[in-house]
């Protein structure tokens, strides 16, 4: 009658003795030297890496390695990246690495775009700073496929003014899909409702924004710019603006000519009603609130830089006043 609780103990110990010895080597390390670049991709839960991690190598037993995730306090998200594994990492090492985030340190570069650089500008800066081949940008600027993943109708005044950090492992088009979907995430809410407050579409903004960041000076007086340009439009005058005339130049003259605005280009808004077809520059955050938010409410339609080193501007309801601001400037 004593033999079969005596054999229940026994089993139950060698029961208990296989689960330690299944648990400590479902814990150990497989330790065979081999070392590997493991890549989390965004998205992937806890159930998909443990699967890469068995089946790379680096851990014995996946359902062990989901066990010890269970038991962290908190259970803190595994984070994407690219990490450097070996197999002689204990499972709890492995899970510490990728908590924590600790990735393989990549090269990067530093690209810092200014406000109102034009797009062949900008991709030069690009192309210094990133160290991407100059054709290559300009190929992408040319392709509509590109362009249209994008949203956007050019690269001309869609790429954001910023400081970049950029892994030198990326694309030229991962870099520009950057630069240019910053800028989209910074523009203003109202930006889509733009048409029912200032009557321009999205693109149109951009342009007007454009035109406002080479023409103002301090952003105080950004929004009276766009406001002059936006009076301008509606009551169907010509917009004027010296900055789209140097962009059809090529360049930017401190003194423009009679004959430089005689110049026959889509771009001479001297000549040419309406908003200039395309962006003629990248415009930073404050010209494109300007250009989403402009002040008409002054009813100004012009004005003149008062050449006094402020950058600042004087601007009149009618021709007569715009004439007497230009008389009352030292040296006009």
């Amino acid at each position: 009658m004593k033999r079969k609780p005596v054999l229940a103990a026994s089993v139950a110990v060698l029961l208990a003795a296989a689960f330690a010895l299944a648990l400590s080597w479902c814990g150990g390390t497989p330790g065979r030297g081999v070392q590997c670049v493991f890549r989390v991709e965004r998205g992937w839960g806890a159930d998909m890496i443990s699967r890469a991690l068995c089946d790379s190598g680096l851990v014995r037993c996946r359902y062990y390695l989901l066990w010890r995730y269970s038991r962290l306090e908190g259970k803190p998200p595994l984070q994407a990246g690219t990490y450097l594994l070996d197999d002689s990492m204990p499972p709890d090492s492995i899970l510490g690495i990728l908590t924590r985030g600790d990735v393989i340190p990549v090269a990067t570069s530093w690209v810092t775009l200014a406000p109102g650089l034009t797009l062949e500008q900008a991709m030069e800066v690009i192309s210094v700073s990133a160290s991407v081949p100059l054709p290559v940008l300009d190929s992408l600027a040319a392709d509509t496929v590109f362009l249209s993943s994008l949203g956007v109708p050019t690269l001309e005044g869609y790429l954001f003014p910023e400081t970049y950090e950029f892994a030198d492992s990326l694309e030229a088009g991962e870099i520009l899909t950057r630069i240019v979907r910053t800028g989209m995430a910074r523009w203003p809410d109202e930006m889509e409702a733009s048409p029912e407050n200032t009557g321009l579409s999205v693109s149109e903004t951009i342009i007007l924004a454009a035109i406002v960041e080479r023409e103002a000076r301090v952003d105080s007086e950004r929004a009276l710019v766009a406001g002059v340009f936006l009076n301008r439009l509606r009551l169907g005058m010509r917009l004027e603006s010296c900055a789209t005339v140097q962009y059809a130049l090529g360049e930017v003259k401190e003194v423009l000519l009679y004959s430089d605005l005689r110049i026959d280009d889509p771009y001479n808004t001297y000549l040419h009603p309406g908003l200039p077809p395309g962006p003629i520059c990248s415009p930073g955050g404050p010209s494109i609130d300007a250009a989403v938010h402009p002040d008409t409410s002054q009813g100004y339609l012009y004005f003149v830089s008062r050449e006094d080193g402020t950058g600042l501007h004087l601007f009149a309801r009618t021709h007569s006043d715009h004439l007497a601001n230009i008389r009352s400037i030292p040296g006009r």
